[in-house]
């Protein structure tokens, strides 16, 4: 077996790569394909071709590398590295290693599987160092960030408290149960000996524990130490492998080794002298598997966060999780935000593309906390809007109330902003849809990718209550349904509903009442009393098929006030009221009343 095996500068700056007969391998900082040395900068991204001829390493230094290639003290361009010889890149040194397998005989390794039991009951033979590690470990925990942290600074303290071990490995492999582990995905070792350079864990211990699910330990004489099926280094005499116990497909270990006085080929047969290193290292690794369990959950939970409440996620990560996700039919609240004239604000900042998308992330995040505050699920993102939804995975009685107040929490948001030239949300201006109705919510998806989402004709009701608050020149539009619950629920200081029109929305067969969401604070949309009333008057006219009488009432109401003029318009567009009127007004074509109720004066078709 071949081997290349680069050290850098630290002591964890290295890796070790069996090198196929036969192929070049490409070898650079961070190559598109081959092997990557990342770690030394002075090392091009592509630097060298490497490969097996002979028995011997042909090394081809690219025209693109940037830094020379030293081999026995010159710079070469091309070269052949004999077995157990170097070449250096910058700052890093690569050794050439050709492993052959003894021709006359095979080695005497005695393998041990020890069951938990076994492990458990001896005492351990350094109690205060033992004592010590553990209580290092909650400072340990604190400090690593990440599992590489975590697992380095475990392989110091393990190398520190195990007096017999002069290597130790944590060491993470890709693959499901049963298959062989081949090089792995992440490595951090450390030794207390320069002469264990050579350190690589034997693939046939480890691939032993994992199929085991136990720990493995391998032992064998000085003269027996150069089989690469087990033995890895002439300093050491002993290793053991102990699975880390996770609840992913990725695997990880604990392999440790060392070095003992024998006697005879006897000792080979029993491995008690070396219990208590291995107790202490299967009470490591279960420490190990527990902390990363407990980070993985952390980590789903921060990103469930993201799309849904408090309460939801309870529901999630309960063991009624996957009956919870399934989709389930019945009563939901839809809330479906946009910003308006957004593709006018892409061209107009073509040139300030990053600084417009930073902004829209703000105005997204403003969106979704509010959802998300009134408890309800994020569905979906679509550009610059943002879709929510209520009553699920359990129904809610005021899913409406909540949806409510969600959209008025946005525009509040949104409102305010407007005062501060310096807000990043400076500039936007909203809509809102909110609708009520049956539908499907739970997991919904292709069979490559699924999300969490809603389904069913209220989301395309939502969605045209929000294309129509810029007709109506408010910023929140809902049904009917909703507005009967919401009107009631509301406080008198938080907001009032207002009924603006009839109107059978485009892709929605029935007609639709639709309600104003109006914050009892905002007096750019106050009317007085009286006009409230006139306007309801107007509403029941249109409907009514008394036109005249609404377009008498209409040169009352003031000409800033967006739903009068969304019905000036849509009755002017008409003319007069059709054969069939049934006091719907029609928008399911994208000519006609539509396009003329989009001309009035804050719209823009």
């Amino acid at each position: 077996m071949a081997e290349l095996i680069a050290v850098g500068k630290d002591e964890k700056q290295q890796w070790w790569q069996s090198i196929p007969e036969g192929e070049d391998v490409l070898l650079g900082r961070a190559p598109r394909t081959g092997w990557s040395v990342p770690w030394d900068r002075l090392i091009s991204r592509e630097h060298a071709y490497v490969r097996l001829v002979d028995d011997q390493l042909e090394v081809r230094e690219l025209d693109t590398a940037r830094n020379p290639i030293f081999y026995e003290g010159e710079q070469r361009k091309q070269f052949l590295v004999a077995p157990d010889c170097e070449f250096r890149i910058g700052e890093t040194t690569f050794r050439f290693e050709l492993h052959k397998p003894a021709p006359s005989h095979r080695p005497t390794v005695v393998e041990h599987t020890l069951a938990r039991e076994h492990v458990s009951a001896p005492m351990f033979k350094n109690a205060s160092s033992c004592l010590e590690a553990l209580c290092k470990m909650p400072k340990l925990i604190q400090q690593a960030r990440t599992d590489t942290d975590f697992a380095s600074q475990i392989v110091d303290l393990l190398l520190e408290s195990l007096g017999g071990a002069v290597a130790v490995s944590v060491m993470q492999y890709d693959g499901a149960d049963g298959t062989e582990v081949q090089d792995p995905l992440l490595m951090r070792w450390n030794s207390r000996e320069e002469a264990v350079s050579r350190f690589r864990p034997s693939r046939r211990l480890v691939n032993r524990a994992f199929d085991k699910k136990q720990s493995v330990i391998h032992l064998w004489t000085e003269s027996e130490a150069n089989d690469n099926q087990y033995t890895m280094s002439d300093d050491l005499d002993w290793a053991f492998c102990t699975p880390i116990p996770t609840n992913s497909d990725e695997r990880w270990c604990l392999y440790v080794s060392g070095k003992r006085t024998f006697s005879g080929i006897q000792d080979v047969e029993s491995p008690d002298d070396l219990m208590g290193e291995l107790r202490l290292a299967e009470l490591m690794a279960h420490f190990l598997g527990a902390i990363r369990t407990l980070r993985s959950l952390e980590h789903q939970h921060s990103s469930m966060k993201q799309f849904f409440s408090p309460a939801v996620v309870e529901t999630l990560v309960s063991k009624e999780a996957e009956l919870a996700l399934q989709p389930r039919e019945g009563p939901v609240s839809v809330l479906f935000c946009d910003i308006r004239g957004f593709s006018r604000k892409v061209e107009q900042s073509r040139d300030e593309l990053p600084l417009l998308l930073e902004r829209v992330s703000d105005a997204l995040s403003v969106m979704t906390s509010s959802i998300l505050k009134y408890e309800g699920v994020i569905a979906d993102f679509q550009g610059d809007a943002a879709l929510g939804f209520w009553g699920w995975p359990a129904q809610m009685d005021d899913s409406a109330v909540q949806a409510c107040r969600a959209a008025l929490a946005i525009q509040a948001a949104f409102r305010e902003a407007q005062e501060d030239p310096d807000n990043p949300l400076h500039g936007f201006q909203i809509g809102i849809g909110v609708g009520h109705g049956n539908a499907v919510a739970g997991r919904i998806g292709s069979q490559d990718q699924i999300k969490v989402g809603v389904f069913g004709p209220v989301v395309n009701l939502a969605s045209r209550m929000q294309d129509l608050t810029k007709a109506m020149g408010v910023p929140i539009l809902i049904d009917e349904e909703t507005a009967a619950v919401v009107c009631k629920a509301l406080g008198a200081e938080e907001a009032y509903c207002r009924r603006v029109a009839c109107l059978r929305p485009a892709g929605v067969q029935a007609s639709v009442n639709t309600f104003a969401l109006i914050p009892t604070d905002d007096e750019e949309l106050a009317l007085t009393g009286e006009q409230l009333r006139a306007h309801q008057a107007i509403v029941d006219a249109v409907i009514g098929n008394d036109w005249g009488k609404a377009k008498e009432l209409l040169m009352e109401m003031p000409l800033t006030d967006g739903p009068s003029n969304f019905l000036r318009n849509a009755m002017a567009d008409l003319g007069e009221a059709p054969a069939d009127w049934d006091g719907a007004i029609n928008l399911q074509d994208k000519s006609g009343c539509q396009m003329m109720a989009y001309k009035q004066g804050k719209g823009e078709a």
